[in-house]
């Protein structure tokens, strides 16, 4: 065929799949910089994937091995041999993420992989002998499947890189037909690359190379043309095996001691499991599944047509070759048995199970190489029927199967998409720092250290702030770990509590936290309010600005940033901002306060028309403030009592490790109703034997709550409203 006739008939087909994709995709494809793909149940992946493409450009720019790393869930170095690596997907990110920036990058990679999987599928179908109409329809049915939809809904890149399959059977059957070396190395590096991508995906090819490798077999025009095929085909896994033990995935997989993983029971598969009712009523046997998702089902018209496609007749027997590859991985999708007339039946799924030691968890996924068999089986079957019809009738077709697919898988349907974390300058910040012998973590609060199985904690999320700051951190997650790593962050006093899987005890959290800091070593803790109730977010203030190895750096925004005592800047002293000359304020309406409260305080709320912080809960309040020693102080402060007078007791310490010099400077007496401002002295002698670092105990002489007092129903014991506390040096 000329060139400038295959260009004019491959352009259209080409800009046909990317402009569905688009168009399949929005709104992430109208906002490729500022949304991530995330299911409407609040699922999302896209974090681990974006960390992935990163890590691998970093560990081989570095001289390191992608597949060992010690990034995320610190303290311990993870094998990411059965992890979501998929590292075959770097060099695209690699030209990309340096054009269009790391978020645009890692939506594109979706679109690249959705509207590769159909122009491939087009082109596998095309050589097949499929019609130009089929063909487009075949590459829809596979490009844009339930299973496509849904997992790129929750930016799953490694399980949406189903292009793989057409190519590996379009390469296969050209090393068959020419049978020259440079079609087995290129089907060698294929066969790499899947494996290079994910486990599963080098399964999902051999599902379906097998059966087809035998067809080219028989198919091939003498013995000697056979054995030539056989011979490529060795030579094709050799290269295959070769890179994939210098490079990867081999060794690191023959190295992971996965008698530490937790297996999956067959409970869990059977959940992960297709009903056999989906074969043949998809609607109805999917809703009977409760946590049913978009993947399990091939789609109404898909398995219609394939049941009708038994009692047509034509002439392409090869159909039937197609039909019955689709049949093993059919089976698997089962899961490890079915239940029929209340007998349990055994399937094959057991012995891939058994063979990756209960790893292989989600029988449902290996729907893909069946589907794409099935849809080569219907379109030999009735594509015969489109050639004969007359131009007219193949429109009507065309438009009226195009529509039936649109709707049968949801392809208008919104693409779910939602706005990524926030980013925060201070991890910029740490990106920049760079010490021989100092190689910390970030303790992100709350923690998520997630496991693809076993979950701990919230917002695993953070992991995606490791791709700015490039240190060692927590929370991520990571597909496979030991289960022993994992169980550390629950039986931990500091992590139990910072995951919420158990409650503080906060002396035995502040000894694991000022061994961590030494240890491991902790460098930054980030405080994200915003990912916590006012009242959990409340206990974590007031624990870590009660530690001595943390010291309060800023907020930004949401976010509390803490650096620790073992970092090589040091700590700063915990100042107030300086709002005039020897003048230092403690503004509670303010972002910025969260570093210099103790016990005894609410959130920011408007209070009277100011912004400000109820003090409750318990009749004292703590504050903390770090003075230039020297003089004497004024201490200041303006506030309003709730409901009734109050009497505050003012207390001053040294806040130095193991106690220090305490002095009460005196009470206060403040009415209910109007602020009103009220000083007292902070001797100089105070200030000077604490080295300036004080805190300040403000006791009331009762606390109500509205609701007692039949005021609202806000059960909150309340003492005063604190709008600032201001410190004036006295001449």
């Amino acid at each position: 065929m000329p060139v400038s006739r295959m260009v004019r008939r491959t352009v259209p087909v080409i800009a046909f799949f990317v402009l569905l994709t688009g168009i399949t995709l929005s709104p992430l494809s109208l906002h490729l910089n500022s949304r991530v793909s995330a299911k409407v149940n609040g699922e999302w992946d896209y974090y681990h994937f974006q960390w992935n493409l990163w890590w691998v450009r970093y560990a081989v720019e570095h001289g390191q091995d992608p597949f060992y790393t010690n990034k995320v869930l610190a303290p311990f170095r993870h094998n990411l041999a059965y992890h979501t690596l998929t590292p075959s997907l770097m060099p695209l990110y690699a030209v990309l993420e340096p054009l269009v920036g790391r978020l645009r990058a890692s939506n594109l990679i979706i679109w690249f992989s959705v509207a590769l999987t159909g122009i491939l599928m087009y082109g596998l179908m095309r050589r097949h002998g499929t019609s130009r109409l089929g063909a487009l329809l075949g590459g829809m049915a596979l490009g844009f499947s339930p299973y496509m939809l849904d997992h790129a809904g929750s930016g799953h890149l490694s399980l949406i890189t189903v292009w793989w399959l057409p190519l590996v059977l379009f390469v296969w059957e050209k090393l068959a037909a020419t049978r020259r070396i440079r079609w087995a190395v290129l089907a060698g590096l294929v066969l790499w690359g899947m494996w290079m991508t994910d486990t599963l995906i080098i399964l999902w090819g051999g599902l379906l190379l097998a059966p087809y490798g035998l067809l080219t077999l028989v198919q091939a025009p003498d013995r000697r043309a056979r054995l030539r095929v056989i011979l490529l085909g060795g030579l094709a896994l050799a290269i295959t095996f070769t890179l994939a033990w210098v490079i990867g995935p081999l060794r690191q997989t023959l190295a992971f001691d996965t008698s530490q993983l937790e297996p999956a029971r067959y409970l869990t598969l059977r959940y992960y499991s297709v009903p056999l009712q989906v074969f043949i009523l998809p609607n109805l046997g999917s809703a009977q599944r409760i946590g049913f998702e978009r993947d399990e089902t091939l789609g109404l018209l898909l398995v219609a047509l394939a049941w009708a496609g038994l009692v047509v007749r034509t002439r392409d027997r090869l159909r039937w070759f197609w039909l019955a590859a689709a049949l093993p991985a059919l089976i698997l999708t089962l899961g490890p048995d079915v239940k029929l007339l209340g007998v349990r039946i055994p399937l094959p799924f057991r012995l891939v199970h058994a063979a990756f030691h209960g790893q292989m968890r989600t029988p449902i996924r290996f729907l893909l190489p069946a589907m794409m068999a099935l849809i080569l089986y219907v379109a030999r079957t009735y594509d015969p029927w489109l050639r004969r019809a007359r131009p007219a009738m193949q429109r009507a077709l065309a438009v009226g199967l195009v529509l039936a697919l649109i709707v049968d898988y949801g392809i208008l349907k919104p693409y779910p998409a939602t706005v990524p974390p926030p980013s925060y300058s201070f991890y910029e910040m740490m990106r920049a720092e760079h010490y021989t012998n100092y190689d910390y973590v970030v303790l992100e609060v709350p923690s998520g250290p997630y496991t693809g199985w076993r979950l701990i904690g919230s917002h695993p999320e953070a992991m995606v702030y490791g791709v700015i700051h490039e240190k060692r951190m927590v929370s991520g997650l990571l597909s496979r770990i030991p289960l022993n790593e994992h169980v550390f962050y629950e039986v931990s006093a500091l992590m139990g509590w910072l995951t919420n899987s158990r409650p503080l005890d906060a002396s035995a959290a502040a000894v694991e936290l000022n061994h961590f800091v030494d240890q491991w070593p902790i460098g930054y803790v980030v405080v994200h309010q915003d990912w916590m109730d006012a009242d959990r977010t409340q206990q974590v203030l007031e624990f870590f600005n009660a530690q001595h190895s943390l010291c309060y750096i800023e907020t930004e925004r949401d976010a509390v940033l803490y650096r620790t005592t073992s970092h090589p800047k040091g700590c700063p002293p915990r100042r107030p901002p300086q709002t005039a000359p020897g003048v230092y304020t403690i503004t509670f309406g303010q972002p910025g306060d969260e570093g210099f409260i103790g016990h005894g305080w609410y959130g920011h709320e408007n209070i009277g028309g100011a912004i400000a912080r109820w003090a409750g809960g318990k009749n004292e309040a703590l504050l903390y403030a770090s003075l230039p020693p020297g003089p004497a102080y004024t201490l200041t402060i303006r506030a309003v009592a709730f409901a009734q007078l109050r009497t505050i007791k003012v207390v001053a310490a040294g806040n130095v490790p193991g106690g220090g010099k305490i002095e009460k400077l005196g009470y206060i007496t403040v009415d209910p109703g109007d602020w009103s401002e009220h000083s007292l002295i902070i001797p100089a002698e105070l200030v000077q034997s604490a080295g300036g670092d004080l805190v300040f105990s403000l006791s009331a002489d009762g606390m109500a709550s509205a609701a007692d007092l039949g005021l609202s129903t806000d059960p909150r014991p309340l003492t005063l409203a604190y709008d600032w506390v201001q410190f004036r040096a006295m001449q």
